[in-house]
């Protein structure tokens, strides 16, 4: 039986931009998240590149809540960055994406869903959600606006890139947290964890 510290050692193979401390918040997030929300709750992730997040996020559902389903949406056309600073291109990231959610055994818990998110079409109730696609203000505010509707009260979202070098993430983040429709959690690194009220 896989455990979670056995798929937490397996990220640390996968290249991202996940530190371990993020890593580890992102894990306890979804951890508290799916207990809060009955035997089926569902997480979205919104950027995929390789897979490192989603091995934690679906390590978690696998070892814990094998119930639960992930959804990692994600267009896997090798572009990252954000369009207001510095976008970088790398090779198609779909192949690998798919061997590490393979060799992980998670795909009976990790959808693909290969597409912008702002394209999908979404009817699922949300209990926790992940943002981690392109790094600028309008790309965060698209993804986040697509689906917070969708979010439960109490829900879990969590934003990757929360740092001075993505200032389009901190000023939507922010934003955000002002209107008071999300509140506050924790921040480790650069990864920031909210509430919706």
């Amino acid at each position: 039986m896989s455990t979670l510290l056995s798929f937490r050692e397996r990220t640390k193979k996968i290249e991202g931009w996940l530190s371990e401390a993020e890593t580890d918040l992102l894990m306890v997030t979804t951890i508290q998240a799916c207990a809060s929300f009955g035997p089926r709750p569902n997480i979205v992730e919104i950027g995929s590149y390789q897979g490192k997040s989603t091995v934690a996020i679906g390590g978690v559902v696998k070892a814990l809540f094998p119930l639960a389903k992930v959804f990692a949406i994600d267009p896997h056309d090798g572009v990252v960055g954000a369009l207001d600073k510095e976008v970088q291109e790398f090779p198609p990231s779909l192949l690998m994406f798919r061997r590490n959610i393979e060799t992980a055994g998670l795909g009976d818990v990790v959808e693909l869903i290969r597409d912008f998110s702002y394209n999908v079409k979404w009817f699922l109730p949300i209990h926790m959600i992940f943002i981690d696609a392109l790094h600028d203000y309008s790309s965060v505010s698209a993804d986040f606006r697509h689906f917070f509707r969708w979010v439960v009260p109490q829900g879990h979202v969590a934003f990757h890139d929360y740092s001075e070098h993505f200032p389009g993430v901190v000023k939507f983040v922010d934003e955000l947290v002002a209107t008071g429709e999300c509140k506050r959690l924790t921040l480790s690194d650069s990864l920031i964890v909210i509430q919706k009220i």
